[in-house]
C-alpha cells in the first residue's frame, strides 16, 4: 500500500496542470472500482460534449424521421453514451451490415436513403467520413438544414489526440515514432501539426490488411521520408498472438493469428528521436521497455494510450518517470467513451 501510495504521488506531482490532475485522478478511481460513473464524469468536461447533447436533443425532438448514417464504432459509442435516444433508421454504406442489421435494427443503403430524402434528418455518425458523407448528401440533393453532422463534433476532438497545441507545438526536424499506425492517419495529423517540417517517420502496423493499406495511402498521398514496418511494438524481437479487428479492439497478446515484433531501439538504433506516440492495444508499457535507451539519450516527448489496461494509468506514467524524473506529465481525454486516455511526456 505504501509503493502505491508513493508511486501515485509521485505522478500526481508530476502532472502539470489542473485537467490532467481531473482526468488522472478518475481514471485511477474508475480503475480501482469499475464504476461507470467516472468516466462520465471525464467524458461530462470535453468541450465538445455539449455542443453533442444539443444536437442530441435536436435529434430527439425529430426521432421518427432521423436516419444515423454510420453503423460503426461511433454509433456503439452514441448509444452507449444517450442511452434514452431511441436509434429507429440507420444507413450505412457497407453491404455486411446492410445484411446484418445493427442490434436487431434494419440498415438502408444510401440508394435508399435518397429515395426518402425529402422526409428525413440525416444525423451522420462517423468522425473519419463525415466530410465525404455531407459531400454525398448534398450532391444528392439534401438540403443543408436536414444534415446534422454530429461526425463533425467528435472529429474535432479525435483530430486533437497526440498533437494538442495547448500542450506542446512543434520542433525543427521532428523525428517522429508512429507505434500503431493504423489506416496512417495519425502521420497525416502530424505532418500538418509540424507544417511537413520534419526528418522522418517511423510507423509500425502489424496488421496485414491495415499494413497494406498505409502503403497504397502514403504513396498516393506521397507521405515522404516515411518508414512502415509491417511488425507490432515489443522490448524485444518476438512473434507475438494478435487479434485482427481491422481497427479498435485488436489485441496483442490474443487471438489466433501471428505477428513478428520489434523495440523501437532496434530499428532507430543511433538515430535521434524527438517523438514518440504509442497507441499499441495494451503493448505499451512493453513497447517503452523496448525504447528505453533511447527514452533516456535523447528524452523525446511521448504520447502513450493509458487505457488498454486498467493498471496502464498507474504503470506506464511510473516507468516514463524511472527512465527520466525530469519528464513533466499532463493527461488528455478524447473520446466519448472508456476509450482514447493519452499521457503526455515532456
Amino acid at each position: 500500500m505504501e509503493k502505491f501510495t508513493n508511486t501515485t504521488k509521485n505522478i500526481y506531482d508530476h502532472l502539470q496542470d489542473r485537467q490532467s490532475k481531473f482526468f488522472f485522478e478518475n481514471r485511477l478511481l474508475y480503475t480501482l472500482t469499475g464504476d461507470y460513473q467516472y468516466i462520465q464524469r471525464i467524458i461530462a468536461v470535453l468541450p465538445q460534449k455539449k455542443e453533442l447533447d444539443r444536437a442530441i436533443e435536436f435529434c430527439k425532438s425529430q426521432t421518427n424521421n432521423v436516419v444515423i448514417y454510420g453503423a460503426g464504432n461511433d454509433l456503439s459509442i452514441l448509444s452507449d453514451l444517450y442511452p434514452d435516444f431511441p436509434i429507429r433508421l440507420i444507413c450505412d454504406s457497407s453491404q455486411a451490415k446492410q445484411k446484418a442489421g445493427w442490434r436487431g435494427i434494419p440498415v438502408m443503403s444510401p440508394d435508399e436513403l435518397i429515395k426518402i430524402k425529402n422526409n428525413i434528418y440525416v444525423a451522420i455518425n462517423t468522425s473519419a467520413y463525415h466530410k465525404e458523407i455531407a459531400q454525398f448528401l448534398g450532391k444528392n440533393g439534401f438540403p443543408k438544414e436536414r444534415i446534422i453532422n454530429l461526425g463533425a463534433i467528435t472529429d474535432a476532438l479525435y483530430s486533437r489526440q497526440y498533437f494538442d497545441r495547448d500542450i506542446m507545438v512543434p520542433r525543427s526536424g521532428e523525428v517522429f515514432v508512429d507505434g500503431g499506425c493504423f489506416n496512417c492517419n495519425t502521420d497525416r495529423e502530424f505532418v500538418k501539426w509540424c507544417s511537413g517540417n520534419y526528418e522522418k517517420i517511423y510507423a509500425f502496423e502489424p496488421d496485414p490488411a491495415n499494413y497494406q493499406y498505409c502503403l497504397k495511402q502514403c504513396e498516393k498521398e506521397e507521405i515522404r521520408n516515411i518508414e512502415i514496418y509491417d511488425k507490432g511494438l515489443w522490448d524485444k524481437e518476438a512473434e507475438l498472438s494478435f487479434e485482427e479487428t481491422g481497427g479498435q479492439g485488436s489485441k496483442i497478446g490474443e487471438g489466433t493469428a501471428v505477428i513478428s515484433a520489434t523495440s523501437i531501439d532496434t530499428v532507430a538504433g543511433d538515430h535521434p528521436i524527438s517523438f514518440i506516440k504509442l497507441d499499441v492495444e495494451g503493448a505499451e508499457l512493453r513497447a517503452l521497455q523496448g525504447a528505453e535507451r533511447i527514452i533516456c539519450r535523447d528524452h523525446p516527448r511521448m504520447a502513450v494510450c493509458v487505457y488498454h489496461k486498467p493498471q496502464d494509468i498507474i504503470e506506464i506514467p511510473e516507468y516514463i518517470l524511472k527512465l527520466d524524473d525530469r519528464y513533466k506529465l499532463y493527461i488528455r481525454h478524447y473520446q466519448m467513451s472508456p476509450c482514447e486516455t493519452v499521457v503526455y511526456a515532456l
